[in-house]
């Protein structure tokens, strides 16, 4: 608890200085055709966002999902993939998407910028189990796994140039790897969600330039099953 406290304070201690935080996306746990789940919230790094997840046929199930944060960080995906319900509760789910953001990290030290778009194409699978007639308690985790490309422009965030520039522009592919778990609890429809996650990037270019994200993140929010 010490590591994920110390974890999360670094975060957002750190919140204007990074391009990228780890997104507290809803896990919806589809369990039939015309599921819908709704979720929205707020997350520690200081960003709103929304899931909207659908069960499009028996075994089909798309997803949008939105945050908007600090200078100017957005971020928004959709996706689509197949679900089981495996009974007694228990949902597998494994969605394929693409992701596009903004980011914006601010470092003193020059001072300067790094600021740009990225795109995310990305597979995720996600694992647990829903409410049922005795326990409106609900538990899982997901796992998210993509190949990052960004575009990210050096206004004397890694070396100071001028005030005028030229700036040069750093085109990076990375590999993304992020995990995630949540609790819902609340009534049959109704329910209070927290979502804990984490990032790691392994950049493949340009590995003497650090890219800034987040490591870790804490999603508060509601959600609402229709």
């Amino acid at each position: 608890m010490q590591v994920i406290a110390y974890g999360l304070f670094i975060s957002l201690m750190m919140s204007s200085c990074i391009v990228y935080h780890t997104q507290t996306t809803d896990i919806p746990l589809i369990s039939n055709k015309n599921d819908l789940r709704v979720d929205a919230g707020i997350s520690i790094i200081p960003s709103a966002h929304a899931t909207i997840s659908y069960g499009l046929t028996d075994k089909i199930a798309i997803q949008g999902f939105g945050s908007i944060g600090y200078d100017d960080r957005c971020y928004f995906q959709a996706a689509t993939g197949f679900y089981n319900n495996m009974g007694n509760s228990r949902v597998l789910e494994l969605y394929g998407g693409f992701g596009y953001g903004y980011g914006n990290a601010y470092k003193d030290a020059n001072p300067g910028n790094l600021l740009g778009d990225y795109q995310l194409y990305f597979g995720q699978l996600n694992f647990g189990k829903i409410a049922n007639e005795w326990s409106n308690f609900e538990i899982g985790f997901g796992i998210k796994t993509g190949y990052l490309h960004s575009n990210l422009r050096d206004e004397n965030y890694y070396n100071w140039i001028s005030e005028a520039g030229p700036y040069k522009t750093y085109r990076d592919e990375s590999l993304l790897f992020e995990p995630v778990g949540f609790i819902r609890i609340g009534g049959q429809k109704l329910k209070f969600s927290l979502k804990l996650g984490g990032t790691m990037i392994y950049k493949f270019t340009n590995t003497n330039k650090n890219l800034p994200y987040s490591y870790i993140n804490l999603g508060l929010g509601i959600n609402y099953r229709f």
